[in-house]
């Protein structure tokens, strides 16, 4: 009885454990999940070197062919400027030289709103192409801006001081007169202020302009990676020089 125990003893298999089957399944799972990822890795890596990048010269081609095709579009808003101006104007006279002719002073609020854009067509667009067809660095045309409009329901021309020996309406025209040129000044003044807000609006509309020319055809399709203005030299050409500089030549 002795012999035969032993002898089953020996023919029992080593004892099994769901830990073990766990790890098992556990390994060859990430095993086939980690040889899966490398082979769709190679296969997209593979593709995107055997895909042709644009080039600087295809690039302006194609933006002056889209913008073309843009009926009625010369000129692309990329800002717009709501603000409330005060102005004020003194006016004194002098009777025989010396003698006080009277002071009359008059002031206006002045709500207006100032349009920025710039030009797309019959102007110079600048497009640099980087990191083998991946980014593209982008200058545009100097901002302008259109002539201010001015909002006459809230605008307001009153007289703060008056002369009884002067007619107010004379110094109330002539500040009438300056408002224009004032405006004028209050809006290039404000061109920094509204960079930002104008490079987004262009990034926006380049990326369109990507999306609806290469996207039917197998090329490497770069992102705008940078916008500058052409009055931004001295920003832009350091840029471009030390990305040349770290492109490989071969």
């Amino acid at each position: 009885m002795i012999d035969q125990k032993q002898e089953i003893s020996q023919r029992t298999p080593a004892s099994f454990t769901w830990a073990k089957a766990f790890t098992i399944v556990a390994v060859c799972v990430i095993l086939t999940a980690g040889s899966l990822i490398w082979y769709f890795f190679s296969q997209v890596t593979a593709s995107a070197v055997l895909l042709p990048a644009l080039s600087e010269e295809m690039t302006r081609g194609q933006f002056a062919s889209y913008i073309g095709s843009l009926q009625g579009q010369n000129s692309l808003q990329v800002a717009a400027l709501n603000t409330k101006e005060e102005f004020a104007y003194v006016s004194e006279k002098k009777l025989f030289r010396y003698m006080p002719g009277g002071i009359v002073e008059v002031a206006a609020r002045v709500p207006c709103e100032i349009t920025y854009y710039v030009p797309l067509k019959d102007s110079e667009w600048l497009f640099y192409i980087r990191d083998n067809g991946r980014r593209l660095i982008v200058v545009a045309p100097t901002i302008s801006f259109n002539r201010p409009a001015i909002d006459l329901a809230r605008y307001d021309l009153r007289v703060v001081k008056d002369s009884m020996i002067r007619d107010s309406e004379e110094v109330k025209l002539a500040l009438q007169n300056a408002i224009p040129g004032l405006l004028e000044e209050v809006g290039r003044k404000n061109i920094d202020s509204i960079r930002d807000t104008a490079r987004i609006s262009i990034k926006d509309f380049l990326e369109q302009w990507l999306l609806n020319s290469f996207a039917d055809k197998r090329l490497i399709t770069p992102v705008v990676d940078r916008v500058y203005f052409a009055d931004e030299e001295h920003l832009f050409k350091k840029v471009v020089a030390d990305d040349s500089a770290a492109v490989p030549r071969h």
